[in-house]
């Protein structure tokens, strides 16, 4: 997108996850070129175990386009990733991953990397928040420098994390300093909190701040949900333009300790919206709000 964004709020991180194909460097100079003061990227491929080996160059572009225009850089881990896994290989690869991820990362100058907590693949609930407590401990163990933050799922099937509860015991088990989360609106809606309505956001944050503490909430995912209050279902769709709606985000951006942000887009882009009407979207959200 080459149109600059104007008039962002005073101290407002905002932006999109933002793709690598042309190296790390080129998703910083985007941002840059868009006006985003956020943004989000895979620091390795996002279908492929393999890891990632970044260029001198490339890494020093990056930290120079994000000094140069004071964008907040987030990671996110590929989707293969599954530290609550059952199955030994895919764990071991899941640690693996999450390492690899965490020493690019630190090289690049980005403090958080957002990974889904995954599934347990039928084993039960307990089995797979054993399993993921086990492996951000040793990747953390493993990698002193890059802090994770543990993203809420939808409530799919078999998903570990979706209910916040579930998610303060993990944290509070990891007991890390360098353990924070990401709270992905579409999910949380997937999952059962009534983010359409302002007693529901309100009761959300009541349950986010007695259960995990709204001090581990560093990374808002600000995607509207394409289906219905508690569907179970990961479908991003543009900003008040699902069952979220206008009003849900309106209703967010009132809260501020969830209106405080930083802010990554995660939604698609296709003939139903671009990134510049979904950016208008949150932005005309956040002065209702306000207003």
């Amino acid at each position: 997108m080459s149109q600059k964004l104007a008039r962002l709020p005073i101290m407002m991180k905002i932006g999109f996850h933002l793709s690598i194909s042309g190296g790390v460097s080129s998703s910083a100079a985007e941002a840059a070129g868009s006006g985003y003061s956020a943004f989000q990227i895979f620091v390795s491929s996002s279908r492929s175990w393999k890891h990632s080996v970044l260029g001198r160059d490339d890494m020093v572009k990056f930290k120079r386009s994000v000094a140069a225009s004071g964008a907040l850089p987030n990671a996110h881990i590929p989707y293969l990733c599954n530290p609550s896994s059952t199955n030994r290989l895919v764990l071991d690869r899941s640690l693996g991953m999450l390492v690899n991820n965490m020493n690019s990362c630190s090289e690049l100058g980005i403090r958080y990397l957002v990974v889904h907590m995954g599934s347990h693949l039928g084993a039960g609930r307990e089995a797979g928040e054993d399993n993921l407590v086990k492996t951000i401990g040793s990747a953390l163990d493993m990698e002193k420098r890059t802090s994770l933050l543990l993203e809420n799922s939808a409530g799919y099937k078999n998903s570990v994390g979706s209910k916040f509860a579930e998610i303060g015991s993990i944290v509070d088990r990891i007991a890390s300093s360098r353990v924070g989360v990401c709270l992905d609106t579409c999910h949380a809606f997937a999952a059962g909190y009534d983010l359409h309505t302002d007693t529901g956001t309100q009761k959300c944050y009541d349950e986010f701040d007695s259960s995990i503490g709204i001090g581990k909430l560093k990374l808002v995912h600000l995607n509207d949900a394409r289906h219905p209050l508690g569907s179970g279902l990961d479908r991003h769709w543009h900003i008040g333009k699902g069952f979220i709606g206008m009003q849900g985000f309106i209703n967010f951006f009132r809260n501020r300790h969830f209106g405080a942000g930083p802010f990554i887009m995660e939604t698609p882009v296709d003939a139903q919206g671009s990134r510049m009407t979904d950016m208008h979207a949150a932005l005309l959200a956040m002065k209702k709000a306000h207003s």
